[in-house]
């Protein structure tokens, strides 16, 4: 006989960084963020790595979260939990 072994899968949740320019348009991608990064100077990287670690841990398996950095108003929101398809809104 045969023995087969089931091993199951987990897919972690994770955290993603999004940022919104001020026309609406909404940046996912590093290369993309790169050519735009000196228009958020203001964000600070010790404060993203900490918010990112804390959001890992409150992030389900199959899960995402994300921090959405909104260069109007220099703001940064905080979603925890959602769907896969989530998109942001183009302001904040």
């Amino acid at each position: 006989m045969y023995s087969v072994e089931e091993s199951v899968i987990s897919e972690r949740g994770f955290v993603s960084t999004v940022h919104v320019l001020k026309d609406g348009e909404i940046i996912y991608s590093l290369q993309e963020f790169q050519k735009i990064e000196s228009r958020f100077s203001w964000v600070d990287k010790k404060y993203l790595v900490t918010k990112i670690l804390e959001l890992q841990k409150k992030t389900d398996d199959r899960r995402r979260s994300f921090l959405v950095i909104y260069e109007d108003g220099n703001q940064i929101r905080e979603y925890v939990n959602m769907d896969q398809t989530f998109r942001p809104l183009p302001y904040c």
